[in-house]
């Protein structure tokens, strides 16, 4: 448990403090995530919009 704690403030350190070019691996890291998220986002309302058209014509052909 130590070890983790000790592990954790070194990281927080690095980046406050920006050693060994960390903040651009984290600006990096986080720019990956967000376009992962917004490409997860546009399929999730493509699905949602596809099960809607879908619902629409089945209303219309009762």
């Amino acid at each position: 448990m130590k070890i983790v704690l000790i592990l954790a403030g070194v990281i927080i350190l690095a980046i406050m403090f920006d050693w060994f070019g960390s903040r651009e691996i984290i600006s990096s890291g986080l720019e990956s995530t967000q376009s992962a998220f917004d490409k997860v986002q546009e399929t999730g309302d493509g699905i949602s919009e596809s099960v809607e058209r879908i619902s629409n014509a089945q209303k219309g052909a009762e």
